[in-house]
């Protein structure tokens, strides 16, 4: 149990910390100004989609054996991490430029 428990749990903190940072560096990317609700909601949503991402890889993570091959499975997951948080804020980007070109100007 422990032997499992453990690298499940390194899993997900490391997940979550990859999906916070992969946010921190689309808004940075993106030069929009800071406003606080718009980048705690970024940060929120990359931690989300990293448990959901961590959820659907820990039990392959869990049962390599050798700690090499479990680094580069953690490596695997920081990348996938950030190609949906990439993908994220790519959809949300153009929605919001979609929007705004549908707005009615009075």
């Amino acid at each position: 149990m422990v032997e499992t428990f453990i690298p499940a749990v390194i899993a997900f903190v490391v997940g979550a910390i990859a999906g916070a940072g992969w946010a921190v560096l689309g808004w940075a990317k993106s030069g929009d100004a800071f406003e606080a609700k718009k980048f705690v909601l970024g940060i929120v949503t990359g931690v989300i989609a990293a448990v959901v991402l961590t959820l659907a890889q820990v039990a392959s993570i869990v049962n390599i054996t050798d700690p090499t091959q479990q680094l580069y499975a953690l490596i695997g997951l920081v990348l996938a991490i950030g190609g949906a948080d990439t993908l994220r804020t790519g959809i949300s980007g153009a929605i919001a430029n979609r929007a705004v070109e549908e707005k009615p100007t009075p």
